[in-house]
């Protein structure tokens, strides 16, 4: 029986690292790419097959900043297939650092002045911004669509006698104190990025937690 492995923000980057990885282990997998960008989409589904011409690549259109793109998309995967053996969540995004200048005086008349030159600790900052849900587009894209289609999913991932896995691409910039749970969201920090992936690292652990004694 021929796996079936779907992999989020494929078309570039680790997410095509890894298909082209899921290829060459395992040529007689079927692939979905779920992405943002359809025609980068196509573009990797013809660089896959051209180095495994055999190979089974499907693509789903999925914007995981969007809830009903989400909803859509998961509605979708239940029609195509009875059930997902492995769900790669490598979509994300990291937006653009910039320079806080008050921080950057500040820190020229400190003590830290020296680090913060070595490591720009408290001198860059991200700017984020509200999505079309009313939801901070880090948070949407980097933690929340992706909870939201494991949710839509389970009944592909949680069947008898079947054993599914879930794996979410982490960061090493996934931080502890840019999170707060009082803001989830990081409506008031100023590092959304490191925040959302430490957020989701939790969030893994307590699926696992939660799944433990269930297949996926």
């Amino acid at each position: 029986m021929e796996k079936v492995v779907l992999v989020t923000g494929a078309n570039s980057g680790i997410g095509l690292a890894l298909c082209e990885r899921l290829l060459t282990k395992d040529f007689q997998l079927r692939l979905c790419l779920a992405c943002r960008n359809m025609q980068r989409a196509e573009a990797a589904r013809s660089a896959l097959l051209n180095s495994h011409s055999s190979a089974r690549v499907d693509l789903l259109h999925l914007d995981v900043g969007s809830v009903q793109s989400v909803l859509s998309a998961a509605k979708e995967i239940k029609s195509r297939y009875s059930r997902i053996d492995f769900l790669y969540l490598n979509a994300g995004i990291m937006p653009n650092p910039a320079v806080d200048l008050k921080a950057f005086f500040k820190g020229l008349f400190s003590r830290n002045v020296v680090n913060m030159f070595a490591t720009a600790q408290g001198l860059l900052t991200q700017q984020d911004r509200l999505n079309s849900d009313g939801l901070q587009e880090v948070f949407a894209t980097n933690l929340f669509g992706h909870f939201l289609l494991i949710r839509e999913l389970e009944p592909l991932l949680c069947q008898p006698d079947h054993t599914s896995r879930v794996v979410w691409t982490s960061s090493s910039n996934a931080s502890r104190s840019a999170f707060s749970i009082e803001d989830i969201e990081h409506k008031n920090g100023t590092e959304p990025y490191s925040s959302s992936k430490y957020a989701s690292d939790m969030l893994s652990l307590a699926l696992n937690r939660h799944k433990n004694n269930q297949d996926w």
